[in-house]
């Protein structure tokens, strides 16, 4: 039986866990949260650690899935002092973590011996849960092959965008702020169709076969708004993360980034409006409530 190891078992990292284990791997978890890893407590293929040390004394490889990049950096130390630490461990950053932190926490786990794969994931809760994940790369190519049957579980389409740390995250941000500043664009697009009386449906159909058509008119709206569920999987809070990771990584980069600054505003507002905890896709709602649209926006709780 092979064995992999998580620190840190959120939303996507939980569906990647349960694509190892039915394929019959063991896996090892560590979260401060109780109840990220009591659905695994009875399973046989899963063990639950208290410990840095004793999730890296289990595993081969450990997949760090972090919600903040100053996490990662901590953990990162904590995985580097570890004395049951084996030079063939490799630890597989599948957060989005921004430019610095990873580059940090490299130094940290390359001090130790230990490589790094810088290896952001894209594609939700549902795309972990049927293992098609797009995983961008990056790392030395050596370590990156070792990782190829880990990748295989989790993973459709697998990109190594080059040799250096961080590279994969700069990919992750920008992706990310198109996604996120396209849900952005598209709620605010359909609270104005929304006013002039147009059916968000019928909206949709033109925007579909049309030059506006992006994933949020494609997928995050007829899937998760127009039924009701608001249940992409992704908080609001976590789009402002990763927008602002973008602004930051352009700062140290040295490029001016208007829109992205726009599209950082947009969902800094979706959190003063106390949307923080919910969906991304309930942007929507707050368009909807800016423009003082009834139907959806009195659906579900508003914080």
């Amino acid at each position: 039986m092979r064995d992999v190891a998580f620190i840190g078992v959120g939303t996507m990292a939980a569906e990647m866990v349960w694509r190892f284990v039915e394929r019959g791997w063991r896996a090892h978890l560590l979260d401060p949260r109780p109840e990220a890893t009591q659905p695994f407590h009875d399973h046989a293929g899963v063990a639950v650690h208290d410990t840095v040390d004793s999730v890296v004394r289990s595993a081969g490889v450990v997949l760090l899935s972090l919600p903040t990049p100053g996490l990662l950096v901590e953990v990162s130390k904590q995985v580097s002092a570890s004395p049951h630490l084996k030079p063939s461990c490799i630890v597989i950053n599948t957060s989005t973590s921004g430019l610095s932190a990873t580059r940090k926490a490299q130094a940290e786990l390359a001090a130790a011996g230990t490589a790094f794969i810088d290896a952001p994931v894209s594609g939700g809760k549902a795309g972990a849960r049927r293992g098609s994940l797009t995983i961008i790369v990056s790392g030395a190519q050596e370590s990156v092959d070792k990782c190829a049957p880990v990748f295989e579980v989790i993973g459709k389409h697998v990109i190594h965008v080059g040799p250096l740390p961080g590279q994969a995250q700069v990919m992750k941000v920008a992706n990310n702020v198109l996604s996120l500043g396209a849900l952005a664009a598209t709620a605010e697009a359909m609270a104005l169709t929304g006013k002039a009386g147009i059916p968000l449906d019928v909206a949709l159909d033109v925007l579909n076969v049309s030059s506006g058509r992006n994933s949020a008119t494609a997928v995050k709206i007829p899937n998760h708004v127009l039924t009701g569920a608001f249940d992409f999987g992704f908080p609001v809070e976590g789009a402002l993360k990763d927008v602002s990771l973008f602004t930051d990584v352009a700062a140290e980069l040295g490029l001016p980034a208007p829109m992205a600054k726009a599209v950082v505003n947009c969902w800094q507002l979706a959190v003063d409006q106390g949307y923080g905890g919910q969906d991304c896709t309930r942007i929507t709602t707050m368009y909807e409530r800016m423009a003082e649209l009834g139907s959806r926006c009195d659906e579900g709780s508003h914080e």
